[in-house]
C-alpha cells in the first residue's frame, strides 16, 4: 500500500461515517462563478489554497480562522480559493467552502473524490469547481466521465488532475473544464517541478487551460511554470509555511 491508496481509503471511511450527509438545499439556484473562465481571461491566475495541514509534514495547523484568511487571500491578489476539506488527514472543514463563497472568488472543492455523495456535497455548499484525480479514478475504477456529468448537472466545474502523458491523454478525451499537473507523485509525495515543463510539452497544443499544482514556492517557480505555457498555479503550502502570507500571495501573483 502507497500513500495514495492511505488517502482513498480515508476518503472511504469519511463518506461512510456521513462526513458529507448535508442539507442539500436548491443546488442549482447557486450562483457559479467560473474559473474556467478566470484561467482563460488574464494573464496569469494564482488559486491560493486554504488547506490546515500537509500531508508530507511541512505544517499543521488546529485553529484557522477560514474567513479572515480566504479575504486576505483576495485582498493579496488571489484570483480564486482552493479549500482543502478532507478532515483527517488535512484537517479541512466542509463549511469552509461557505465561508470562502463571501469573497465572490471562484471557489475549489479540494478532496479526493470517489463518488456522488462528495459531490452533491460540493454543489449543495456552493462549490464552483471541483477536483476529480486521474490516479484515483485508475485505482477504483471510476467512471470519471460520468462524475464530471454529475458534476456539471449541478452547474460547477472539474478541475481533472493528472500527472504523466498517459493520464493526460485520458484527461483529454473527457468533458473536464480543466487539465492540472500535479508536480507531487502521490505514490511517493515528492515534488519536481520539471513534471509541468514535461507535461506541458504535450497539453500546449491542446484546447483546454491548465494549472500547475505542488511544490511553487517562489515568484521564479511561478515564471518557470507560466513560461511552460500553463494558465496558472495552485499553491498551499508556500503560502502558509511563509513569514508573510499577504506578501507571498503578492510575490506570487505575476502581473502582465
Amino acid at each position: 500500500m502507497d500513500i495514495l491508496d492511505k488517502f482513498i481509503e480515508q476518503a472511504k471511511e469519511n463518506v461512510k461515517r456521513g462526513y458529507y450527509d448535508i442539507s442539500r438545499g436548491a443546488m442549482l439556484d447557486i450562483k457559479r462563478n467560473s474559473l474556467k473562465q478566470k484561467l482563460l481571461s488574464q494573464y496569469f491566475t494564482l488559486i491560493a489554497e486554504i488547506k490546515h495541514a500537509s500531508p508530507a509534514g511541512e505544517y499543521s495547523f488546529d485553529d484557522v480562522d477560514a474567513n479572515e484568511l480566504a479575504f486576505k487571500f483576495k485582498k493579496a491578489g488571489a484570483d480564486a480559493i482552493s479549500v482543502v476539506v478532507e478532515p483527517r488527514i488535512f484537517k479541512g472543514r466542509l463549511d469552509n467552502i461557505t465561508i470562502a463563497k463571501k469573497t465572490n472568488l471562484p471557489v475549489l472543492f479540494k478532496d479526493f473524490i470517489i463518488g456522488e455523495t462528495q459531490i452533491k456535497s460540493a454543489a449543495a455548499l456552493g462549490a464552483d469547481c471541483i477536483l476529480l484525480i486521474v490516479k484515483v479514478g485508475e485505482r477504483l475504477n471510476l467512471d470519471i466521465g460520468k462524475l464530471i456529468r454529475r458534476a456539471h448537472s449541478y452547474g460547477m466545474e472539474v478541475l481533472l488532475e493528472c500527472y504523466d502523458k498517459e493520464e493526460a491523454q485520458k484527461a483529454l478525451r473527457t468533458e473536464a473544464d480543466i487539465i492540472g499537473i500535479n508536480n507531487r507523485d502521490l505514490k511517493t509525495l515528492k515534488v519536481d517541478l520539471n513534471q509541468t515543463r514535461e507535461m506541458m510539452e504535450y497539453l500546449r497544443t491542446q484546447n483546454r487551460p491548465v494549472i500547475s499544482e505542488s511544490g511553487i514556492k517562489s515568484d521564479k517557480d511561478a515564471e518557470f511554470v507560466k513560461l511552460q505555457g500553463v494558465n496558472g498555479i495552485l499553491v498551499g503550502t508556500a503560502i502558509w509555511t511563509a513569514n508573510d502570507q499577504y506578501a507571498k500571495i503578492k510575490e506570487l501573483r505575476l502581473r502582465e
